[in-house]
Formats: C-alpha cells, structure tokens, sequence
C-alpha cells in the first residue's frame, strides 16, 4: 500500500525555515501502530495523520516516533495550510471559519485565502493558567543557563512559573545575544530550586532586537530537551500570553504580538498571537502564521 505525504515548513513564508512537520492527508486505512512507525521513519518533531470525522471537517491525529499527542499548534497548523493547499476543502476568497476535531476536543481553524492560495493559516485555543511567584534565583537560573545572572535583571517583567497543560518556567532575559548564549545545565538545574516547580521546561524571552519585526524571541530549553534542540514553541504561547497579562505593559485587552523561534539556529518561525479575552481567568488565544510546502512523496506499507 502507498499512501501520500507531504512536509510543511510551519510559522514561515520561507522553504527551510520554521518548523517542520510531516502530513498524512488521509490515514483512513492506518492503524495507530503503523502512524507510530511512520512518525519514527519521519524523525520530525511531529507528523499529522488527517482522517474523515462527523463532528468537524477533518479529524487529525498527532505523533512522534514514542506516543500520540491530543493536541498540537503547529501540527495543526500544517493540517489547516494541507487540506487548503491541496484542495480538500471547499474555500472562497477571503476568511474560511471550520473546525478540526483532535483528541482533546473540537478546535476552531481559519484559513485565509488569497487569488486562490492560503497565506495565513490559524486556529483558536483556551487555558485557564495557573501562576506561582516560586522560582529559583537569578544566581540559580545563571548556573542552570550558563549566563551571567545580571542578563535577567530585565525592566518590568520577572521570571514566573505558568502552568496550563503542562508548567513552564517563564524566564525574561535582557538581549537576544543572552537568549543565544544560554547553554542548559542538567547538574545545576538539578541542584537549584527548578525541579520543585515540577516545569521541565524553561521559555526564555527577550524584547525586539534591531534587526527583527518581531516583538519577542522565545527560546524553549530544559531537562526533557537536547541540548541542541530548539524546540517549536507554540504548545507554550498560551502560558506564554497568559504571563504577558500579569504585567502592567500587557494589562490592556486584546493583545497581539509576534514571537520569533529559532533566529539563532537560522530556521526563524514568526508566531502571531491575538490574546482574544481573558474572562474569569480562562483565556482565548488565537494563533497563526503562514506555511509552505517542503516536500510530497509517497511511503510504502
């Protein structure tokens, strides 16, 4: 049996940049062993297996070569940017409103359309965040990153802890030159305070720099990643969002921002992020960017 794929650069107008991410367009004859082997044959961070669904347009499935995800940003933003590109959804000029249905529920997609392409791709996501001023010191975040404690002494922000599915350390850094130099230490995060958050993850930010449009880099780093990983960061925008609200800077509503990912790797993702509402603290996160295709083929079963 041979079925379809396509790779996706995901959060970018550029081929070989962003983030890439493998699509199945239809897996209706996959068993969820089989999705498994091809995600571990893909080798990528995910790969989205598009099947029929009777409560939304398409039902995806997400998986990395170990285990199945119930959700993921830019897994469905490849998704979306797919069955555009390819035709497997009916579209006019303009903005098209569907759903896709993922394990963790219906979620709300929009594909703009323009002289018959999809140019921005973006779906709708809530959390409800929790917050802990608990965080370890500069000193101890210094040793933990390999940077000199005094680069997060940064002008109205502070590190926080922010859990929405899962917790992240929320660290401001004073430059993009200090979120590059950061080198993660196991021995030193082992040693300080970290590990009783329970985060296993640590998103470091820094303001715009002269030579970006962008209004933060974001870098994600920590003990469950390589130490040359950069991982994609849209799964911690939500916390991400809702830290940037803890601040008087952000007080105001909506919000919308751009983050970059991956300029210090050379594989720039651009991230644009509409803090829609926070009502009784539940917030609405919309997120979007563009996409292109990298590569189609077919695999053999």
């Amino acid at each position: 049996m041979a079925i379809k794929f396509y790779t996706v650069d995901v959060f970018t107008k550029k081929r070989f940049e962003g983030a890439q991410i493998a699509v199945v367009p239809d897996a209706t004859d996959l068993t969820e062993q089989q999705m498994l082997s091809i995600a571990e044959e893909f080798n990528l961070w995910r790969t989205v297996f598009i099947t029929p669904s009777d409560k939304a347009k398409k039902k995806i499935r997400i998986f990395n070569g170990k285990r199945e995800f119930e959700f993921g940003g830019h897994p469905t933003i490849a998704a979306i940017y797919t069955l555009a590109k390819t035709g497997e959804l009916a579209l006019k000029e303009g903005e098209n409103q569907f759903t896709l249905e993922e394990v963790n529920g219906s979620v709300e997609c929009m594909v703009k359309v323009e002289n018959g392409e999809p140019v921005f791709n973006q779906f709708t996501t809530k959390a409800q965040p929790e917050f802990d001023r608990f965080t370890p010191s500069a000193e101890e975040l210094g040793e933990m990153l390999s940077i000199e404690s005094y680069h997060f002494n940064v002008n109205g922000f502070t590190p926080l802890l922010v859990a929405t599915h899962m917790p992240y350390l929320i660290v401001p850094v004073d430059s993009f030159e200090s979120l590059k130099a950061a080198r993660f230490n196991y021995d030193a995060w082992a040693r300080s305070a970290a590990p009783a958050t329970c985060a296993n993850a640590i998103l470091l930010f820094s303001g715009k720099s002269a030579f970006s449009t962008s209004d933060f880099h974001c870098r994600l780093v920590g003990p469950v990643f390589g130490i040359h990983e950069d991982p994609p960061i849209g799964a911690a925008i939500p916390a991400f969002s809702g830290y940037l609200n803890q601040f008087p800077i952000y007080s105001e509503l909506p919000a919308k921002y751009v983050a970059e990912r991956g300029a210090h790797q050379g594989r720039r993702s651009y991230l644009h992020v509409d803090l829609v509402s926070n009502v009784e603290g539940e917030l609405t996160v919309k997120i979007g960017g563009n996409a292109i295709l990298s590569s189609e083929g077919q695999l053999f079963i």
